[in-house]
């Protein structure tokens, strides 16, 4: 299955999606130009191989971004081109749910397929919706806690069309970001994921292939009456 960007660096507050992207690729060039020209005037090997694995690491981050943005620019003419062939949904995400079992389990985190109920037939690009739920399902990972668990359910509702969701017992998502959380380059990570690592255009990239297939995506907590927020959840819904 393709393996999609994942959401992206955490955008400084007060940047729209623009700005942060031009932010973020300035702060990227100066400092790698500012490494190789602290490297010129290091005489310690070991310093030198401190600051070469930083710009290293910034090149790649960069080389990311630019395909990252690369592919996110091609996207639409691609989903026109590509073929489109029945499927079924509920095989996908059991597959999915096995096929990211092993990511999950090295962050302590179990993923369960606990209401896919098929067969639901789809029209549409295989690989492109299986991008949208790998997507989905590394995100949850990302932001989930440890010994928690990752629900994926799929079910063709009463009005014909097919509700997939993905659910986790993450923080959640702040109130005010529901919808913002699906602009390219926004998001917020984990503490503990360092910056850059992801391109900020993998839900932007995934409302876009949703959307090309005459659906719709939208995120929301999960938050009993009276309780705080436990977790997120991610919903799709693709025409039957």
């Amino acid at each position: 299955f393709p393996v999609p960007g994942g959401l992206g660096p955490v955008r400084p507050a007060g940047l729209g999606p623009k700005n942060h992207s031009q932010t973020y690729e300035k702060q990227g060039f100066w400092t790698i130009f500012r490494s190789r020209t602290t490297l010129e005037r290091v005489d310690r090997p070991d310093l030198r191989a401190q600051l070469m694995a930083i710009a290293q690491d910034d090149v790649r981050r960069l080389d990311r971004l630019v395909t990252d943005i690369s592919n996110a620019s091609r996207l639409d003419a691609e989903l026109v081109r590509e073929e489109r062939e029945p499927f079924d949904l509920a095989l996908l995400m059991e597959q999915l749910a096995e096929y990211n079992a092993e990511k999950a389990e090295k962050s302590s985190v179990r993923i369960r397929a606990h209401a896919v109920r098929g067969p639901l037939h789809v029209h549409g690009i295989e690989g492109r919706l299986a991008q949208v739920f790998v997507n989905l399902i590394e995100n949850a990972i990302s932001f989930s806690p440890e010994n928690s668990e990752i629900r994926l359910a799929a079910a063709r509702g009463g009005d014909g069309r097919i509700r997939v969701t993905v659910e986790d017992e993450g923080p959640g998502i702040p109130d005010d970001n529901l919808h913002s959380v699906f602009e390219r380059f926004y998001s917020e990570r984990p503490g503990a994921e360092n910056f850059g690592n992801h391109s900020g255009l993998g839900l932007s990239i995934s409302r876009q292939i949703v959307e090309a297939h005459g659906g719709r995506i939208r995120a929301e907590n999960i938050r009993p009456p009276g309780h705080a927020r436990r977790g997120a959840r991610f919903v799709v819904e693709l025409p039957g």
